[in-house]
């Protein structure tokens, strides 16, 4: 789900005490990754490996992740497509161009 924090007052509000607060920080970034075994889970199963096959564990953490760092990032929509084009194409894939010069 993306919700984005221009849509409301109070929820960008919101955004900014938990970014602004270290505690809640990282109370949030507690709860958003222990859907981590669950994801790994359910990757693996998708994929038809055991469920404690490790890729599926990396995997999932780095797509939990990828919120931390779009919540950090100048461009979040930018630094999502690009987290989830390293996971679909790997790091030999070019870099995506945004014609900004910051590729």
């Amino acid at each position: 789900m993306r919700i984005r924090a221009d849509s409301d007052a109070r929820y960008a509000d919101f955004l900014n005490l938990v970014k602004t607060t270290p505690a809640l920080g990282d109370y949030a970034h507690r709860m958003w990754i222990r859907h981590q075994d669950a994801l790994a889970r359910a990757i693996a199963q998708d994929l038809g490996v055991t469920p404690d096959d490790p890729r599926s564990a990396a995997l999932a953490r780095f797509a939990l992740e990828t919120s931390a760092l779009a919540q950090r990032a100048d461009d979040p929509e930018r630094a999502v497509d690009a987290a989830f084009d390293l996971l679909e194409h790997g790091w030999s894939a070019p870099a995506p161009r945004f014609g900004d010069g910051r590729d």
